[in-house]
């Protein structure tokens, strides 16, 4: 659906989630604009409430890398899109590779769940 989105209007839309499924899609058939960074839509998904949003990102706010489906389907003109996104997307990576060490490291400390002693788990049998 986001390649509707960025294709139809000639605009990059970002999905963004919560657990790791963000991407950027940008037009399949056009070339950017002077400057595409004033052309972007950002949808955020809430999973509790079942709704997209509009996101107002900041100015050079990092974002997620480019759908694998942009380097499928997108015609030799539209090659040069993510060439202004790129440093962005790096920025993204860091910041997403940054958060899952910091996890992991949490994850240590904490001591395993015992499911078997836990009487919460009892409506489900």
């Amino acid at each position: 659906m986001e390649h509707l989105i960025a294709s139809a209007h000639d605009i990059v839309s970002i999905d963004l989630t919560r657990y790791g499924f963000s991407e950027t899609f940008f037009p399949l058939r056009t070339s950017p604009p002077t400057n595409p960074i004033d052309h972007i839509i950002c949808i955020g998904w809430l999973a509790k409430s079942r709704r997209f949003v509009q996101v107002y990102l900041k100015l050079g706010c990092p974002i997620p890398p480019t759908s694998p489906k942009c380097a499928l389907y997108h015609t030799g003109v539209a090659d040069t899109w993510s060439d202004c996104f790129v440093d962005r997307m790096h920025d993204f990576e860091n910041l997403n590779n940054t958060e899952k060490e910091s996890n992991a490291e949490k994850s240590i400390l904490e001591p395993p769940i015992d499911l078997a002693s836990d009487n919460s788990f009892n409506v489900f049998m």
